[in-house]
């Protein structure tokens, strides 16, 4: 029977840090890119000033679980933004523990042999896929929020197993703590909730139902204060186009017209989120097929418990994510450690029906497919760097190019200039135009810098483009540099 030594886990946490720790070697990377890291770790540096002297948070429109996490380690990386990218290296190592572990309780739910291809398969296919290799390296949520979903998934398969109850306010912790860090991790319930119902029916767990009031009451300590917090941000939460606009329907568009930003996608938004399952860069196209048999064998062997944690976690997210007005393969991933459980299982039963003398072939075809997913999700991550060279290059454009003592107005992309950047910068994104006259009076003079064809076309009828054309109005506009699509205008009339 499984126990809850960890023993052979430590091979995919191993795995996982090693690929980490020889992608930021070969590809150097902050982590911070885009728009949302550079919020996460600033409201991460934050926390500390505000618990210690009351200084005011910033206004951060995504949960607080990751930057809290950050927080708790910035003192270990002097304060920089490697401290976000240590809690996502070390979350998705632990996910790939996690999983094997996960696997090692459904084997021992349904007794027989005692056989650790299955669990060692799973645990290595999470810490090897590209999306633990992509993941780990950024300050983003979304690692820490596949280690919560894994751990989750993993306490309450031992629960069931064992009837222990602290297993069960674990569970529920880690719930909370998934929700507060993506919010859609909170579905999670759901496939735990179904699959604790199908167990008690067949064997009533052990542990008496004040295990479920401990349970309860712990996830909700760590739930509502986010859930208060969200509410006095605009936009973070039951504002937020995701919940407002979420629509089974939206699975079949490609045009989505949100507060941000007018939206077209080569693929309906259903179909972009199957594709993206077993896209070559996230998990081997052969690899994820060994997930399709996973859960064929989970319905042949009518293993109830498991097919609702494995398979139902994954469809309950997908469907989620499909429904929302946007697509982002990152929001699928919080079900990797469900599909890294599958393709154990389903290269469990695939070597089990081999011929001794097969299995190695089997075992280096998965390794070569593990490979090549890991080196389509190097490339892919070396096209993020690349990404945010070229944009750290724009501030030091800016910084050489705009006069000192101005200020630069930007409508959206600012954090980048701010944090690495020395003129002073004001986003003009949020304002209307009638919040013009008193910025301009504060900041100017100044500087306007914009990507015309962006405001001209996914900003077109929203703030960004109508702040655009009140500024050429009065107090007018004259380009005075550009690089590539961007122009940089003097804000005032003509000399």
């Amino acid at each position: 029977m499984p126990t809850a030594r960890f023993d052979r886990a430590a091979w995919p946490f191993a795995l996982a840090l090693l690929i980490a720790a020889v992608t930021r070697l070969a590809a150097p990377f902050d982590g911070l890119f885009g728009q949302d890291a550079f919020a996460y770790f600033r409201f991460a540096r934050a926390i500390a000033p505000h618990l210690l002297h009351g200084a005011p948070l910033p206004d951060l429109y995504w949960p607080r679980g990751y930057p809290a996490a950050v927080a708790a380690l910035l003192p270990l990386a002097g304060g920089g933004p490697f401290a976000g990218q240590l809690v996502s290296a070390l979350a998705v190592a632990w996910a790939a523990a996690a999983t094997y572990l996960l696997v090692r309780e459904l084997d021992g739910m349904r007794g027989g042999a005692d056989d650790p291809t299955a669990r060692i398969v799973a645990g290595l296919s999470v810490a090897a896929s590209g999306i633990a290799l992509r993941t780990g390296q950024v300050v983003m949520a979304d690692g820490l929020g596949i280690g919560l979903a894994a751990t989750a998934l993993w306490c309450l398969a031992r629960y069931l197993r064992a009837g222990r109850g602290p297993w069960l306010v674990l569970a529920a912790v880690a719930v909370a703590f998934g929700a507060v860090t993506r919010w859609q991790v909170g579905l999670l319930a759901l496939p735990l909730g179904v699959a604790t119902l199908l167990a008690r029916r067949a064997r009533p767990a052990a542990g008496g139902r004040g295990w479920w009031v401990v349970a309860a009451l712990a996830g909700l300590a760590v739930l509502v204060p986010q859930l208060l917090a969200a509410h006095a941000v605009p936009y973070a939460l039951e504002q937020h186009d995701w919940l407002l606009r979420w629509s089974p329907a939206n699975a079949l568009g490609r045009d989505f017209d949100n507060r941000e930003a007018h939206f077209h996608y080569r693929f309906p938004v259903g179909l972009f989120c199957l594709w993206r399952l077993g896209w070559p860069d996230a998990l081997f196209p052969t690899v994820a097929a060994l997930a399709v048999v996973g859960a064929w064998v989970l319905g042949r062997e009518r293993r109830a418990v498991a097919l609702a944690l494995l398979v139902g976690w994954p469809v309950v997210n997908t469907a989620f994510v499909c429904g929302i007005p946007y697509e982002n393969p990152r929001f699928l991933w919080p079900a990797l450690p469900a599909l890294g459980a599958l393709i154990g299982i389903g290269y469990g039963f695939v070597r089990g029906r081999l011929p001794a003398g097969r299995r190695w072939g089997l075992a280096l075809g998965l390794g070569a497919s593990l490979a090549a997913g890991l080196v389509l999700g190097a490339r892919e991550h070396g096209r993020t760097v690349a990404r945010k060279n070229a944009d750290r290059a724009v501030v030091d454009w800016l910084d050489a190019t705009v006069p000192a003592g101005t200020t630069l107005l930007m409508p959206g992309g600012s954090m980048m200039a701010e944090h690495y950047g020395r003129t002073p910068v004001r986003d003009t994104y949020p304002l209307s135009p009638a919040d013009l006259p008193p910025l301009l009076a504060q900041a100017c003079p100044c500087f306007y810098l914009e990507d015309p064809g962006e405001i001209e076309g996914r900003m077109a009828g929203r703030p960004p483009q109508q702040v655009s054309q009140a500024l050429r109005r009065d107090p007018g506009l004259t380009a005075v540099a550009t690089r590539g699509p961007l122009i940089l205008y003097r804000v005032g009339p003509p000399p």
